[in-house]
């Protein structure tokens, strides 16, 4: 169950993830949404059958002298219990938090409201502008996470930084160092092992399955995937199990502030690189 998705919710999911001086992209106000929407499984009815079943018995107990009551009650008493049991146990073990909507409809119907902080869906990372003395690039495998970072680099303090989008046509500037940012899915883990190939030292900043393989994580499940490529140098086989299942996980599930602190943690793996100086391997 989940409550109605309102531009209430809505604006108070946005102010949520402004707070501070965060800016977000649509996805993360869609995911946070979602999050505000869901309503906490309950046992209730469960236990309300197993109390009256457990009431009924006392009182057939009570009336133990006359046979037919007693044995109604505690007939009644002893169906309700079991009933009540097998009601909790009935329930489904989900791997991920059902989402109250999808993101198209979520577009078709919030995706003109203008909040504090949302930045504009189609807006892209500056680059060259982003590059000037920059020593370490930041890649992505999303123009949404692209964007995010850069809009939040001033407030997460990163210091001069180069966001750039990862694709075939992209190629790091020499003498930087390079922070993955992705996705929990095959597109975004390949991302690492292929730039590593072409020589780049990369620092993985991203999601991996391990890190977002639990109930309490909005997960996308769809149908079992094929990975671009061999993974078994970079993660482990039960996370490779999860990427075929057809599981990711977005970045954008993660408010601006935590997708920031991952950035930070990155960052501060990386040493400074000099000219002409090797650049160890991650």
């Amino acid at each position: 169950m989940a409550l109605p998705v309102t531009t209430l919710l809505v604006e108070d999911s946005g102010a949520g993830l402004a707070a501070g001086g965060w800016r977000y992209t649509q996805r993360q106000l869609y995911y946070a949404t979602c999050a505000r929407a869901e309503t906490t499984p309950s046992d209730a009815a469960s236990n309300g059958e197993i109390g009256l079943g457990v009431l009924l018995i006392l009182i057939g107990l009570i009336l133990i002298g006359i046979k037919v009551l007693f044995a109604l009650f505690v007939t009644l008493g002893v169906a309700l219990i079991l009933t009540g049991i097998l009601g909790r146990m009935r329930k489904p073990k989900l791997s991920g938090r059902l989402l109250a909507l999808s993101f198209d409809e979520f577009r078709s119907r919030f995706g003109a409201l203008e909040l504090d902080g949302l930045i504009a869906p189609d807006a892209a990372p500056a680059v060259e502008a982003a590059a000037a003395g920059a020593s370490i690039t930041i890649a992505t495998d999303t123009p949404e996470t692209a964007a995010m970072i850069e809009a939040n680099a001033e407030r997460a303090e990163l210091g001069p930084v180069e966001v750039v989008v990862a694709s075939d046509a992209w190629r790091p500037r020499s003498a930087t160092r390079v922070i993955l940012v992705h996705d929990a899915s095959p597109r975004g883990c390949a991302l690492v092992q292929d730039l590593r190939d072409q020589g780049v030292d990369v620092v993985d900043g991203g999601l991996r399955p391990r890190d977002v393989d639990g109930p309490l994580q909005q997960v996308i499940e769809g149908a079992p995937a094929r990975l671009p490529r061999d993974l078994s140098g970079l993660l482990e086989r039960a996370e490779i199990d999860w990427l075929l299942s057809g599981r990711r996980v977005e970045l954008a599930t993660l408010p601006p502030e935590v997708a920031m602190d991952r950035v930070r943690a990155a960052i501060s793996q990386v040493e400074p690189v000099h000219d002409g100086a090797p650049q160890p391997a991650r």
